[in-house]
């Protein structure tokens, strides 16, 4: 057991390999102790003495929700500070029997398993939804991983959480959640208040096989126009709590963080939108001073990935050493497909992604789900109707998951390898500039009429190489 953070106000107390959290869900002093890992109950204790919580957990849901005034109130809801201790102590002995040393794992102590990123569901599109979403879950059931991660915007209001809560179910593994801005109630004196209820706080920590993971809240409700909305930013209590979090962490020890709205991204330059207050944007998003703060923050530790949601599309950034990965939405455009082929707003089949941890190394991959299921690491653009000759013909190539600083090259049939541009025109469902795609403009005027091949060849800033093929014809 080890103090993370200890002031007049407030003291966080974190067991290694256990869950820990400050509770988000009022706005006085708080603080969360670790649980017992055998009985999943976890005791959350105000320090001004108000109330303390318990979260009885069973088979990773939510099962229960109670509070005890502590000193105060009907006798059979009150709790005295001796009989709090008491379960604490009882929840961290229970802890201790299931971990190993507490100083932390070293990289050889870390196991190998996988988990399953998942983001922007959008239940409240209805049936179809629930459906679509259903074949995901049991896609990512007979894979088998440790548990299942989802980075937000379930949309749990403004009366989806039931349908969303009632898919989950069909889980066979644990669940962990991020709240999106899309689970925050706008008018609602508790914004947070139905994902509380739900999954518990909305920014936590926990440590699976030899790995630590941080669940972050940047979502923070703030009037624009005499309207309530979503900018993105931490509190000062929340990167107090981060601070101290990733100050108990041995520094050998990986860590994961998940965010929904990204601290990384290009995506609001793309589509053209600004920086908020200044120039409100199309979606939250993080602005230049308060990403660079949390990059600063995450950058001295042994931060891997930091996992985010919200752009519904495939980007891939690396910045001091961390890669800051947006990951395609579960629902595409937001399901707009109906019952056919859903791709995100950067053309990528819909689907989710797989975290891998191999003998103390962390890799991921994109998987394209269900009917929106390809075999193929990306596609070529436009080439499905059969082509003029002309003097300047673009070949665009989207590769699906390609990081930024990719660079890439084509040839036809066995012609000479050509540099392909980055592409900068507009396209996908919102018509917006998309990453990981890639142009060549050629000449295909000599091209005799009938079939023809092109081959593109991406190499990743880390040396991993796409090669994709497909055929086309030309007419005269």
């Amino acid at each position: 057991m080890s103090i993370i953070c200890k002031n007049d106000a407030t003291i966080a107390i974190r067991v290694q390999f256990h869950f820990s959290a400050f509770w988000t869900g009022h706005p006085f002093p708080r603080c969360a102790v670790s649980g017992n890992i055998t009985e999943f109950v976890w005791l959350f204790y105000l320090m001004d003495g108000v109330a303390a919580y318990m979260l009885k957990k069973k088979n990773g849901m939510i099962k229960d929700f109670k509070y005890h005034h502590i000193g105060k109130g009907k006798e059979k809801d009150r709790m005295d500070r001796r009989q709090f201790l008491s379960l604490s102590a009882m929840a961290y002995l229970g802890a201790t029997c299931n971990t190993s040393a507490i100083t932390g794992p070293n990289t050889r102590d870390v196991c190998d398993f996988d988990i399953a990123f998942i983001t922007d569901v959008h239940i409240e599109r209805g049936k179809l939804a629930a459906s679509k979403f259903s074949r995901t879950i049991a896609e990512i059931n007979s894979l088998k991983p440790a548990f299942v991660w989802d980075m937000g915007d379930m949309s749990l209001y403004p009366n989806s959480g039931k349908a969303y809560l009632d898919c989950i179910k069909q889980l066979q593994m644990p669940f962990r959640a991020c709240p999106g801005n899309h689970d925050i109630a706008l008018n609602d004196t508790n914004p947070r208040r139905l994902f509380n209820d739900c999954f518990g706080p909305t920014y936590y920590s926990f440590d699976f096989g030899g790995v630590h993971f941080i669940t972050l809240d940047g979502n923070t409700v703030v009037q624009h126009q005499g309207k309530n909305t979503i900018d993105a930013y931490l509190d000062p209590c929340q990167i107090a709590w981060l601070k101290a979090d990733l100050e108990a962490t041995p520094q050998q020890t990986p860590i994961i963080c998940g965010i929904h709205i990204p601290i990384v991204s290009t995506y609001i330059k793309r589509r053209g939108g600004g920086t908020f207050p200044e120039d409100f944007p199309i979606a939250p998003q993080f602005n230049k001073s308060r990403a660079e703060a949390l990059i600063d923050i995450l950058s001295l530790h042994n931060v891997k990935l930091v996992l985010q949601g919200h752009a519904h599309e495939n980007e891939r950034i690396t910045v001091k050493g961390i890669e800051f990965i947006s990951s395609i939405s579960v629902c595409g455009c937001w399901w707009h497909s109906g019952e056919g082929f859903e791709r995100g707003v950067d053309n990528v089949p819909r689907g989710y992604r797989v975290i891998e941890v191999r003998g103390g190394r962390i890799s991921h991959r994109y998987i394209s789900s269900c009917e929106s299921r390809v075999d193929r690491q990306g596609e070529f653009m436009g080439l499905d109707n059969p082509i003029i000759p002309l003097k300047s013909f673009a070949i665009i190539f989207n590769c699906y998951d390609a990081p930024n600083g990719s660079t890439a090259k084509a040839r036809i049939d066995s012609g000479p390898w050509a540099p392909m541009q980055q592409y900068t025109g507009k396209g996908g469902y919102i018509k917006m500039q998309m990453p990981h795609h890639f142009m060549l403009r050629t000449d295909t005027t000599g091209l005799t009429p009938g079939k023809h091949r092109v081959t593109a060849h991406v190499t990743w800033p880390d040396g991993t190489i796409v090669t994709e093929a497909a055929s086309f014809t030309v007419t005269t």
